[in-house]
């Protein structure tokens, strides 16, 4: 086992620390996904010339956010682009509210397919040029949410002006849900190879928390120059999600909080709380332009990049030794289909895991507000196929079932395949959202479960032992 190895090696188990964050609720899951959280993201803000690292220190036992002043809200300063090459598709913007639609096709560069025999240098550089291609698309997304975010601001009692920045979130998801599978070098955590924890710093689901949120609500935190480096579980797109689709005036904390203690809560008008999450809503946004700006760069086809210690595995790079040891961190990120979206997004909300002690626990479900849960599920599918069987269009390009050709297991390369359709095709069915099939159509989303199953049991089988790849930590001990 590699150094690298050994240094993940030394992070607390996923499933004990989501358990020593767990949030003790009066809901019927003992365990539901994690609300409080000690990691705070603290790095450099949004303006910052380094993109973010881990780091912070917990809060105090109450888990209470630092409250800002009452002055005026206001949204941070986005960061600058970076280079012509990297971000072109910053100049993107909406076609119009709703659809959910991306926006940054026609400005990011295709993916170039490379033809020829298979080898790992060019397996590797297909996974770099991809990750750079979903960094581009949901910097551009991320941007048309940073504008319809400033208008909603600027009019937030304006129905059209909510309507388009639900829009516009549904179009930043679709793009960040693929992308979630590309969680290797700049996204990656700070433990892992050149990991920068810029994918919690945008999206930190499960760890999300929405009394965070409302009582930086009544203290203005967003407005205030800390809240780049304020705790994750109150910022990114699970916050602006709340934020823009929920359009209740209860609060979810506690009657000890100091929002239900003091009446703080209480005292805000409809029209004032309005605003407030309208603010708070922009600050959000600009802090995610920022971070998917970071991310693009950290991509870029430039000497020192991430791409370029990537690419130049085996052959001086900084960060792997071998061309196997850069393989083993990109697999490992595929492996996103078996613990996030198979056993979190599907397993606890159906009751399978330890975290539900009730036949199902739809409060773990991912996307509430938005409703939005199945449409995550078929991205995150996308996402996988395009790193498995190649990003060109039709699949076209260097992927792993390449690599399995190569070391003579088609069949495996050709199984999973199929495996990965029927996995989409399932969840396909679901033509009402996640959360009322839940209530009255169990059997069908048990249906996507084992559909995935199928190919996560492929995927941590026959398809790390044919390749010779290491077995991410998640999943070692799993039997599942």
């Amino acid at each position: 086992m590699n150094s690298n190895r050994n240094e993940r090696a030394r992070r607390l188990p996923t499933a004990l620390l989501l358990s020593l964050l767990g949030l003790t609720t009066a809901v019927a899951c003992r365990k539901p996904p994690p609300d409080e959280v000690v990691y705070t993201g603290q790095g450099a803000g949004p303006g910052g010339a380094q993109p973010p690292g881990s780091g912070g220190l917990p809060p105090d036992s109450s888990g209470a956010q630092p409250q800002g002043s009452s002055g005026a809200g206001g949204a941070p300063p986005t960061s600058s682009t970076g280079s012509d090459a990297t971000v072109a598709s910053t100049t993107a913007a909406t076609s119009g509210a709703g659809g959910g639609e991306p926006v940054g096709g026609d400005v990011c560069a295709p993916v170039p397919v490379e033809g020829g025999p298979f080898s790992k240098a060019k397996l590797l550089a297909a996974a770099a040029d991809c990750a750079l291609n979903r960094a581009c698309e949901f910097e551009a997304q991320a941007r048309a949410l940073d504008g319809r975010a400033s208008a909603l601001a600027r009019a937030p009692d304006d129905a059209n002006a909510a309507a388009a920045a639900r829009g516009a979130w549904l179009s930043a998801m679709r793009v960040w849900q693929e992308a979630e599978i590309f969680r290797f070098g700049p996204a990656a955590s700070s433990t892992q190879p050149g990991g920068q924890d810029l994918r919690d710093q945008i999206y930190a689901w499960p760890l999300v928390s929405r009394c965070k949120v409302e009582e930086q609500i009544v203290s203005r935190a967003y407005a205030q120059p800390s809240f780049s480096s304020s705790l994750i579980n109150a910022r990114g797109l699970t916050a602006f999600e709340y934020l823009v689709f929920y359009t209740g005036v209860d609060n979810a904390c506690s009657q000890y909080s100091p929002i239900n203690a003091g009446r703080t809560w209480a005292a805000l008008g409809a029209g004032d709380l309005a605003r407030r999450k309208a603010d708070y809503a922009a600050a959000v946004a600009a802090d995610v332009l920022a971070r998917a700006g970071a991310l693009a760069r950290a991509w870029a086809p430039e000497p020192g990049s991430f791409r370029d210690k990537l690419t130049q595995a085996g052959r001086g790079s900084p960060v792997f030794a071998t061309e196997q040891d850069a393989l083993n961190a990109v697999s490992d990120a595929m492996f996103y289909i078996e613990k996030e979206l198979k056993d979190w997004k599907l397993g606890r909300p159906l009751g399978f895991t330890e975290d539900c002690a009730t036949p199902t626990c739809p409060e773990a479900l991912e996307s509430r507000y938005a409703q939005a849960s199945a449409a995550h599920l078929r991205a995150n599918l996308s996402g996988f196929r395009r790193l498995f069987e190649g990003c060109g269009q039709g699949g076209q390009g260097v992927g792993f079932d390449d690599w399995l050709r190569e070391v003579g297991s088609a069949d495996l390369a050709d199984r999973m395949l199929t495996a990965l359709t029927g996995a989409q095709a399932a969840v396909d069915t679901l033509d009402v959202p996640l959360e009322q099939a839940l209530a009255n159509d169990r059997a069908r989303v048990e249906a996507v479960y084992t559909a995935v199953k199928a190919l996560t049991d492929l995927l941590k089988t026959e398809f790390v032992s044919a390749l010779n790849l290491e077995l991410p930590q998640s999943s070692e001990g799993d039997n599942d």
